[in-house]
């Protein structure tokens, strides 16, 4: 809240001392206050003049003005720096500071809302204060470049990598009376992040961000393909062996249904120094550095597991869920902060009875082992569902940013020239895919395909 309490106090601006030819143009909305009784509201316009310092609005010896709205517009071709201030008996106070591109214009909200910049095209840029990051969120699977802000000078630079998720594998279709799996979860991918000074960063660096894992393919009278795994997210290169910054391994791939009776491990979460592995018919370890087992670590990826959940893990990725040679079904892996595990696709017993797939693995700092949280699972039987995507991240713009959950598994059947059902796409970033649905061949119908992998995601915040 800015307020104005009589003549000796004014809201004042001024620019740099860049050249200008079109003097920004600013307008302020506020509120004649008057013995604690709102009387009027009124607005005022105008230019700034260069470097000379423009009372934009002065006090009333008779009310207090209360400034609810102040807009800004750099009107020019080059970048602008403006500084609000108040007067306060001769004494100006700096409010704000910020640098304008053009066509930008600087907003205040008044109450909490404060100082914040919008591009040309209305878009956010920064929040209130000029300590707040600039923030850059490259969500497009592949090479990138990350160029330093040059509208101020930065300080420090935090980078955040996830990885991608690994894709779920495609449920079987095989014959009653036999054993008749499910596809396993993909796993989740890494979370990994540091703290530079912004000298030791050149003016632009490479990057790549990793790709989600393919789905593992739905089949008929077979296995189910194998679901792919997810890219790897590096920040100052394009591979893991040319000197990256900051790394962060995407999951495994889920393992395809089979139609034998042996077991299914999920694919394993990424790792901040390795990718994670496809799943398989025994438990595999996660993706390094870390010890791999089912307690958090280090920057360890979760390790598969065929007698129970999936792994769980602290910065390295869920593991997938996974099942036993009966089947009976196990739930994904979940993370502090890297993605959550893909949920395993429904089977068959050799009965045949149907065997309910199960749900993704979450992300965040308040999951717990076997918790899920992720997509919803399917359902299993005679018309069987299909499982529900992962959540995606809700902290985007946010320093605290954790990965997407895990996509659920797709529901199976027994039930002749019926089809399985698709597992859950992994939740962006780096969630892992949903195991595909089994079925019996008869006929011309398929199994479930996995879910595919989310993608992986680099934020970079600078002060």
């Amino acid at each position: 809240m800015i307020l104005l309490n009589g003549t000796s106090n004014a809201l004042e601006a001024k620019m740099g001392a860049g050249v200008t030819t079109t003097e920004p143009s600013y307008f302020i909305s506020y509120v004649n206050v008057n013995a604690n009784v709102l009387n009027t509201a009124a607005n005022v316009s105008g230019s700034l003049n260069g470097t000379t310092q423009v009372a934009m609005l002065t006090g009333s010896a008779s009310a207090q003005y209360k400034v609810d709205q102040i807009e800004i517009n750099n009107l020019d071709t080059v970048n602008q720096t403006i500084t609000v201030s108040v007067l306060v008996s001769a004494t100006n106070f700096t409010l704000y500071t910020a640098t304008l591109q053009p066509g930008y214009t600087l907003h205040y909200g008044g109450n909490s809302i404060g100082f914040y910049v919008t591009n040309a095209a209305g878009a956010y840029v920064q929040s209130s204060g000029t300590s707040s990051p600039n923030v850059q969120v490259f969500s497009t699977f592949g090479n990138q470049t990350w160029t330093k802000p040059t509208t101020f000078t930065p300080s420090v630079v935090k980078v955040v990598c996830i990885g991608a998720g690994g894709g779920g594998g495609g449920g079987g279709s095989g014959t009653s009376g036999t054993a008749c799996k499910g596809g396993s979860g993909g796993g989740g991918g890494a979370y990994s992040m540091k703290i530079f000074n912004a000298s030791d960063l050149g003016s632009s660096v490479n990057m790549v961000v990793g790709q989600g894992g393919t789905a593992g393919n739905a089949v008929n009278a077979s296995a189910g393909g194998n679901g792919g795994n997810g890219g790897n997210t590096i920040f100052g290169a394009t591979s893991q062996t040319s000197g990256a910054y900051v790394f962060a391994g995407g999951g495994g791939g889920g393992f395809g249904g089979a139609v034998t009776g042996v077991a299914s491990a999920g694919g394993t979460g990424g790792g901040t120094g390795g990718i994670g592995l496809i799943g398989a018919a025994t438990a595999q370890a996660g993706g390094p550095p870390g010890a791999s087992t089912v307690t958090a670590v280090g920057g360890g990826g979760a390790a598969s597991s065929i007698t129970a959940a999936g792994g769980y893990a602290e910065y390295g990725g869920g593991a997938g869920g996974g099942s036993t040679a009966v089947p009976a079904n196990f739930a994904a892996g979940t993370s502090i902060w890297g993605g959550g595990g893909g949920g395993m696709g429904g089977g068959a017993t050799s009965g045949p009875a149907n065997i309910q797939p199960t749900a993704g693995g979450a992300s965040g700092p308040s999951v717990s082992p076997g918790s899920g949280g992720g997509g919803s699972a399917g359902t299993s039987g005679s018309s069987p569902a299909a499982g529900s995507a992962g959540s995606p991240t809700t902290a985007g713009g946010s320093s605290t940013v954790t990965a997407g959950s895990g996509g659920g598994g797709g529901g199976g059947t027994v039930t002749a020239s019926t089809a399985g059902t698709a597992g859950g796409k992994g939740g962006y970033p780096g969630g892992g895919g949903g195991g595909g649905g089994s079925n019996f061949s008869a006929g011309a119908t398929n199994s479930g395909a996995g879910g595919a992998g989310g993608d992986g995601c680099i934020w970079v915040f600078c002060w």
